[in-house]
């Protein structure tokens, strides 16, 4: 089988000889989440059908029989954590025990663990089980966490270790990290998550974008965050969704020169924004098309 990689990713220079050599190790030989991509027996495969279809308790019955007659499949016993994990509540109380269906999902990435210690998705599979019982609260100092939020930091640890190169991975614990307030060891992860998926331009668009909207939350780095929607955009093609992510940034920098009365700048990038909202109508245009009559009458005077 041959393998290649985008020209036009070369031409970017956004891969080099080594991260050429890394691409083919891994589509040759596959990465640290286990045996996803080995052959199934069909009765795994149309489980993983029925998993992908939404239809997760049929998928988990499924699995069930499927973990019995192929007990040492690491593969199933992750699926049949993630349908469960999908079939317990959208919200957990983070002071209550584990529910039914959260403890037969985290029975079953740890026995996917056991069978295949570099196992990476299932270790992100205990992570995002511990996660969602973690509020949204700013923890300075690791002694005083919560213990579902330490076993989620661990966990989420164990997955890139066992994988850097695993693009979600690095950005689950990205956003884990982020929503702790720990904008730094977010960062960091954020940019792994992007370094690892750029070289697939299946999916390096929607690692830009979330690298991309998490420096759009930080102040003052607007133009570092289009950078990334922009790469993004460079890959899908034109996206309107995106293009008004661009867009609202642009008018965000000019009315930061506004606000600084550097006019002449602000209705330059005013009008950039503007001409780039593919809805003319959406309140974010109307604002800027409004400050940009502001900029016109100031100017006129």
């Amino acid at each position: 089988m041959r393998w290649t990689l985008a020209p036009w990713l070369l031409a970017l220079g956004l891969v080099s000889a080594c991260d050429q050599i890394e691409a083919l190790r891994e589509q040759v030989l596959g990465g640290g989440g286990g045996d996803l991509g080995s052959q199934k027996s069909p009765e795994f495969q149309g489980a993983i059908d029925l998993y992908e279809a939404g239809q997760l308790q049929a998928a988990a019955d499924q699995l069930q029989t499927v973990t019995v007659s192929e007990p040492g499949n690491a593969d199933a016993f992750y699926y049949l954590g993630r349908c469960y994990l999908g079939l317990a509540t959208a919200t957990a109380d983070p002071s209550s025990a584990l529910s039914s269906e959260e403890e037969q999902s985290l029975a079953a990435f740890n026995t996917a663990l056991t069978l295949n210690p570099r196992h990476a998705d299932a270790a992100m599979g205990i992570g995002d089980l511990y996660a969602r019982r973690v509020p949204t609260k700013r923890r300075r100092r690791r002694s005083q966490e919560p213990e579902a939020q330490q076993l989620a930091r661990e966990a989420y640890q164990k997955a890139v270790t066992i994988d850097p190169k695993q693009p979600e991975s690095q950005r689950r614990n990205a956003t884990f990290l982020e929503r702790l307030g720990q904008t730094e060891d977010a960062e960091v992860a954020y940019k792994a998550a992007v370094d690892a998926a750029k070289i697939n331009p299946d999916i390096a668009p929607e690692y830009y974008t979330a690298y991309g909207r998490f420096l759009a939350s930080q102040k003052g780095r607007s133009e570092e965050a289009i950078d990334q929607f922009e790469l993004a955009q460079m890959v899908r093609g034109e996206d309107p969704a995106l293009q008004k992510e661009i867009a609202s940034l642009y008018s965000r920098i000019g009315h930061e020169y506004f606000e600084e009365k550097h006019y002449s700048l602000a209705e330059q990038t005013l009008t950039k924004a503007y001409q780039m909202f593919p809805d003319k109508s959406d309140p974010d245009a109307q604002k800027t098309s409004s400050t940009l009559n502001r900029l016109r009458a100031i100017r006129g005077r």
